[in-house]
């Protein structure tokens, strides 16, 4: 079962998502702090003292990484490149961009920002603690220098070159500058994502074990190394079979896979004669559901499913249709990667294909998917 985000609010018209799993990260991070690092560094306070250095440690950090995520998510924008969400989850948080850059430049300049926001964050908290005095009588330097050291930490950690970490995307800017080829920039850049993956891990499991590996001497530090390392990692092999999808559909454009001369229904028709039949001789049915003499939206054997069988004759094509206000319209040369991504990121089943403001065809997803299939690309359970 997917745990889906809470919705925090929004942040220069970006949504900004927890997902459940940041709360095992804040409260596991919030302990170590209250009970393990803050009374050893500062040991004439009391507990509630050091449980609310570490209260604020923890949201002023998820804070930052907040910042991190935003400003590549400005930069994007600057491009021109729409921003679904930023979500914080248990390894920190992510900006969910829809769709590559353009060009390698940009790439780098995206990379770039969510590092040197850090880095520049930790120098400010850094410059706090100087301007306040820099004393080690008070709970506010201890909070202060743990949140620069912190800040940067992560912007030289997230510097390596392990795709597809940030570090891992300037890597692969800079290949792609140079070979002037993005799929095989990629591929470079996740094969070396995913040898830094292994290493991670592996030094993690020398951690367990009890061996002082400098990044981790400790069971949890080890076990916390493993698991980063299997999560790079598999992100690293998802971003290698998204490269392989990506190749394989710009082979196609819209127009190849779209439905052309969809039938089309009035929106008052029941379902039934729809429905009979169809769903057995044709799941993939799609029909353009009209309201007088203009589009109301689109109908397909999804929807059609979804209808209980009692009430095929009493429900009307209008009732169960994906309205044209929730679709997005796209040309029919576009290259069918480009779509599905729109569809991945809008959560869409189909796509009208318009040319001079008339539809000519839809473009379902599981179409899209057929061709992946096809190239041998998906198996029929993950499809």
């Amino acid at each position: 079962m997917r745990l889906r985000s809470i919705r925090l609010g929004a942040l220069f018209g970006i949504p900004l998502l927890l997902n459940p799993s940041w709360f095992l990260l804040a409260g596991l991070t919030t302990w170590f702090l209250a009970t393990q690092f803050y009374p050893a560094a500062f040991e004439g306070a009391s507990r509630w003292t050091h449980l609310l250095m570490a209260g604020a440690s923890v949201a002023a950090f998820f804070a930052s990484i907040v910042l991190h995520e935003l400003a590549h998510s400005v930069v994007a924008r600057w491009f021109r490149i729409p921003v679904k969400s930023i979500t914080l989850f248990v390894f920190g948080g992510v900006a969910q961009i829809t769709r590559e850059a353009a060009r390698p430049l940009q790439e780098l300049l995206m990379a770039l920002a969510g590092p040197l926001m850090s880095l520049a964050l930790g120098a400010a908290f850094a410059g706090c603690w100087w301007l306040l005095g820099a004393r080690a009588d008070r709970a506010v330097d201890y909070v202060l220098v743990w949140l620069a050291i912190m800040n940067a930490a992560l912007g030289l950690f997230n510097l390596l070159p392990a795709f597809p970490m940030d570090g891992g995307r300037v890597f692969r800017a800079a290949l792609w500058l140079v070979t002037r080829n993005h799929a095989l920039a990629t591929g470079i850049a996740a094969w070396t994502g995913r040898g830094f993956a292994w290493t991670m891990a592996g030094l993690g499991v020398l951690a367990v074990l009890g061996r002082d590996v400098v990044v981790a001497d400790s069971l949890a530090g080890g076990a916390w190394l493993v698991l980063i390392g299997l999560f790079l990692e598999n992100a690293a092999r998802q971003s290698l079979l998204q490269n392989r999808f990506v190749r394989e559909l710009a082979r196609y454009r819209a127009e190849d896979v779209m439905v052309a001369d969809a039938p089309v229904v009035d929106a008052r028709q029941p379902v039934g004669p729809l429905a009979r039949g169809v769903l057995e001789l044709n799941p993939r049915a799609v029909y353009l559901v009209s309201d007088g003499d203009r589009l109301a939206g689109v109908l397909s054997g999804y929807e059609l499913q979804g209808v209980p069988e009692p009430l095929w004759d009493s429900t009307p094509a209008g009732a169960v249709m994906v309205p044209k206000d929730a679709l997005r319209a796209t040309a029919r040369d576009r290259l069918v990667s480009d779509v599905l991504l729109e569809m991945e990121m809008e959560e869409l089943l189909h796509m009208p294909v318009v040319e001079n403001g008339r539809v000519i065809g839809i473009v379902a997803r599981d179409r899209i998917v057929g061709l992946l299939r096809q190239a041998g690309l998906l198996g029929t359970a993950r499809a």
